[in-house]
Formats: structure tokens, C-alpha cells, sequence
């Protein structure tokens, strides 16, 4: 009872480190903020928005969130992200509301160094829908939109669009099935 206690205490004191943390970097963050296993790293010159009831689990492994000045990321209310996340954008990566990532995915909106000589880095947006969930090991490359409810499996390398209401597995990720949801629906 006591060692719960303490570890409800030790969560609060990370969720108010990192509310001061998002503030001093510009970013104002929503209201409810949880933040378990310690503080995440961040660093913000670009845009930060993290909406109402975002959960950030750091145990093990700190999530960490990143931009450069012309990037953004976006977090919706009721984002999970789990363990590990690592969420780097030189343009903008928008995760919607109540969706859920899982431990050690990773998202870059860019591939840091060009590939052919005399030619510059470009890169691209990245849109996860509502209610989305990204397994664990998950990679989100350059310019993929990911659909409202649906599922990418874990490990799976996603570098195409996946449209909503759609599991997709593999490397490089393809379409498995259709997933079954109304609008309405909330993954728990």
C-alpha cells in the first residue's frame, strides 16, 4: 500500500516536471497530463501541442519528442503513448485524439540526410487519425496518413497510406483485413 503510494506521489511530481519542462520550451499543454516512470525528453524549437488527457508511460524507456524549427507535432486528447516512443518532425506530425502507440514506435517525418548527391532533404507530413492504434516497434516513415481506427501490427514498416478501418501488418506493412467500428467507437 505504501509502495503504491509512493509511486502515485513520484508519477505527479514527473507530470508537473514535464508541464514545467513543455512550458519553459513554449508549448502549453491541455489539461489531465499523466506521466508515469519519469520525465520524457523533449526538446522544442518548432511547435509542441499536446491536447487534454494525454498519458506518456517512461518506464523503461523515456519517450522522446522532438522538432526542429519548422517542425510540429501534434498530440490529440486522450494520445497514449507508450514506453520507448521516439517522435522527431521537421514539418509535422499530427497523432489524433484517442489513439494509441505502442512501446518503442517510431515516427520521423524526415530521413535526416538525402539520399542522391545534389539533392536537398524534403521532408513530409505525417497524419495518424482518431483512434488509431500502432503496435509496438511499429516504424512510421515520410509522409504516410494512417486512417481513423485502424490498426498497424506490431513491427510492421508502414511507408504507404493506410486508409481507415484497416489492419495492416508486415515489412513493408500491407493490408490484412478490415476493422469494424463506428464513428463512435473508443479503444480502452
Amino acid at each position: 500500500m505504501a509502495l503504491q503510494f509512493l509511486s502515485a506521489q513520484l508519477d505527479q511530481l514527473y507530470a508537473r516536471l514535464t508541464v514545467m519542462r513543455l512550458r519553459a520550451q513554449g508549448c502549453q499543454p491541455g489539461r489531465g497530463l499523466r506521466v508515469r516512470g519519469g520525465v520524457p525528453y523533449l526538446r522544442n524549437p518548432g511547435s509542441l501541442v499536446i491536447g487534454n488527457n494525454v498519458r506518456l508511460r517512461n518506464e523503461p524507456t523515456r519517450i522522446r519528442l522532438a522538432t526542429v524549427p519548422q517542425g510540429g507535432i501534434i498530440l490529440g486528447d486522450e494520445v497514449s503513448l507508450n514506453t520507448g516512443v521516439h517522435i522527431f518532425s521537421a514539418a509535422r506530425i499530427d497523432v489524433g485524439g484517442g489513439s494509441r502507440i505502442g512501446d518503442n514506435v517510431a515516427m520521423f517525418d524526415t530521413s535526416f540526410h538525402p539520399v542522391h548527391e545534389g539533392r536537398s532533404v524534403r521532408p513530409r507530413p505525417i497524419t495518424i487519425g482518431r483512434n488509431v492504434w500502432i503496435g509496438r516497434n511499429a516504424i512510421i516513415l515520410p509522409g504516410v496518413s494512417i486512417g481513423d481506427h485502424s490498426v498497424v501490427a506490431a513491427g510492421s514498416v508502414v511507408f504507404d497510406d493506410v486508409p481507415a478501418r484497416q489492419v495492416w501488418r508486415g515489412n513493408p506493412a500491407a493490408f490484412v483485413k478490415h476493422v469494424r467500428a463506428t464513428d463512435d467507437f473508443r479503444r480502452s
